[in-house]
């Protein structure tokens, strides 16, 4: 993994000189959690980090790991932060199952409009072909990205590397076009 040691200096210089203003809007705690967003979602895209942890700044710490996919919608919506942090709660409390495949048509397999990887792994579990799975997770109509930790826990979990290499070609131009969108990019976590 190659760091990116000037983007994450260039956010401290960004950041260092609110550090000592006690005439900037808001409280110091508001003041700290943008300044803290801020660095987190430069140094999480000098880092490498998925476009989920990068937008969200560092809110959901490490469970944005669990984030593969999320519906577009998620990217205009004004709750986007609880939204993916009750998404990662639901992975992490109550992970998606083999039997839970059967009560859905998608990838999502509990329609809360994230794609989390243990829902990948259920339905690895459950014996999904991988046309299968592909067209589950097409059928989602969300976007995909994954970190090189995500690839090899999926992969470490049986599910193929066709599979994992295939995800971030789904709805290719959609998020392309988010990432590239100064609203989705320049929005502060909440």
């Amino acid at each position: 993994m190659q760091y990116h040691y000037k983007e994450i200096v260039l956010a401290g210089l960004l950041i260092a000189p609110l550090a000592g203003c006690e005439n900037l809007p808001y409280d110091r705690e508001t003041q700290a959690t943008a300044a803290g967003g801020a660095v987190g979602a430069v140094a999480g895209a000098a880092l490498g980090d998925s476009m989920f942890e990068t937008l969200l700044g560092g809110a959901l710490g490490a469970g944005a790991g669990y984030l593969i996919g999320a519906h577009t919608d998620w990217f205009s919506s004004e709750n986007n932060t609880a939204e993916a942090r009750q998404a990662v709660r639901n992975a992490q409390n109550d992970p998606a199952t083999a039997a839970d495949v059967d009560n859905s048509n998608t990838a999502d397999l509990n329609s809360d409009g994230f794609v989390t990887t243990d829902e990948l792994i259920a339905m690895e579990e459950a014996g999904l072909s991988e046309g299968e799975i592909m067209n589950r997770v097409e059928a989602t109509d969300q976007v995909f990205d994954i970190t090189p930790q995500q690839s090899d826990q999926l992969i470490a979990a049986g599910v193929s590397r066709r599979v994992v290499n295939q995800l971030e070609t789904v709805n290719r131009e959609e998020r392309d076009r988010l990432l590239s969108d100064a609203s989705v990019i320049g929005r502060p976590a909440e």
